[in-house]
């Protein structure tokens, strides 16, 4: 249980402290062993925390990647923890990202270790990285650490990368598109309606309906509007909600085809973090739970089940073959690694085979459904443009 304590220091300054604790005895009694005198102590929720740093720090884009790889080369150099980090703070130009520095040579100084200052001081550290970093003190080689987790992150925001790059081109046809259709169903039909309407000619089934909206949004055009923009606003409210991007997440995974490759993604973030942590020397089980939140949330559930079964002496090839989370691949994979003892290469090749399957099924959907779309907004559009003129071509046809 994390506290906020409101102390004085040895110099008299006023200042907020996280301390956790079993109780706010206990926080209170470590806050008098370092020397401060305590003048109020609160509970902390998560939800309080990140409103309290989020109001601190606003605009805050602290590269985490980068800082395990600068950190990690002073190390190399010889330099010392205190030093590097003081020597990175002085060359930051934002004083968002300056006064985590700050926050985390005061720990430092204070006495604690560092991935007790890395995980009091600012919520921008995952407890990924805490975890790597607490494993390196007990272990040794914290430069060696640091850079396995900025590896795991760089290989992780690759694959991240082309996801997002395959999606880009259709999500930007789409939008194109959809703008299109957007104009000619507000601009020019209901201006062709109004026209054909007093023509008084009898026009086509197809060609009626789309008079009759062209119509719609002549007489209601700003009510339309209005409207339009109301559930735009509600959709972007409603997303901003955890539970409905749950929902959302949990309508892709169910999709045919595509569902399947967004599980495949999810987990080979998974199995790369687990094995940077196993390879960290943390333990298979509470690296599958700090690595956990990577996964889908109906995964997530089968993976408590599958720690569940190992906790009771489950092998982990078997509980994660029960439960979903492994082909037959992956099983074999993981019974190698339960008689070699190497779990965390295994781990890693479950992960670069997870990769290089949905690469190539990147490169299929990509070549497929780029045409695939075109054809589809062809369709939409010309359909809507020959409705149109359908009433004008048999207009001039009864005149000749």
């Amino acid at each position: 249980m994390k506290y906020l304590l409101r102390v004085f220091d040895a110099g008299g300054q006023m200042q907020t402290i996280r301390i956790e604790g079993d109780s706010s005895a206990s926080a209170t009694a470590d806050a008098q062993s370092r020397g401060l005198r305590v003048i109020s102590v609160a509970a902390e929720s998560a939800g309080k925390r990140r409103r309290a740093v989020g109001s601190a720090l606003p605009g805050l884009k602290f590269n985490v990647d980068l800082f395990a790889r600068e950190l990690a080369a002073l190390l190399d150099a010889g330099v010392g923890v205190i030093d590097a980090l003081r020597t990175l703070g002085g060359n930051e130009r934002r004083e968002a990202s300056a006064r985590i520095y700050r926050e985390l040579l005061r720990r430092l100084e204070e006495g604690h270790a560092l991935s007790t200052a890395i995980e009091y001081a600012s919520p921008v550290f995952p407890p990924v990285l805490v975890a790597c970093v607490k494993a390196s003190e007990q272990t040794g080689g914290l430069a060696e650490s640091l850079r396995r987790y900025s590896h795991n992150s760089a290989t992780m925001q690759t694959l991240r990368s082309r996801v997002v790059a395959a999606a880009i081109y259709p999500s930007v046809l789409l939008a194109v598109g959809s703008a299109v259709v957007l104009f000619l169903l507000t601009f020019l039909v209901p201006r062709f309606a109004t026209l054909l309407e007093r023509g008084g000619r009898d026009l086509p089934l197809m060609s009626r309906w789309l008079m009759a909206w062209g119509g719609l949004v002549h007489a209601h055009g700003i009510e339309l509007a209005v409207g339009f923009a109301v559930t735009v606003v509600t959709v972007i409210l409603v997303l901003q909600r955890p539970a409905a991007r749950h929902w959302m997440v949990d309508r892709l995974l169910a999709l045919p085809g595509i569902g399947a490759h967004f599980r495949v993604y999810r987990q080979s973030q998974f199995f790369r973090t687990s094995a940077m942590l196993v390879d960290g020397g943390i333990p298979a089980l509470q690296a599958f739970d700090l690595a956990r939140g990577l996964v889908s949330r109906a995964d997530r559930a089968a993976l408590a089940a599958a720690m569940d079964d190992i906790r009771n002496g489950g092998k982990i090839s078997e509980s994660f073959q029960e439960r979903g989370l492994a082909n037959p691949i992956t099983y074999r994979l993981l019974t190698v690694a339960e008689k070699t003892g190497g779990l965390g290469p295994v781990l890693d090749k479950i992960a670069a085979f997870q990769e290089a399957h949905l690469s190539r099924a990147i490169d299929l959907i990509s070549r497929l459904i780029e045409p695939a779309m075109m054809i589809f907004i062809g369709i939409v559009i010309g359909g809507i443009v020959v409705l149109m003129y359908l009433p004008i071509f048999e207009l001039a046809s009864s005149v000749q």
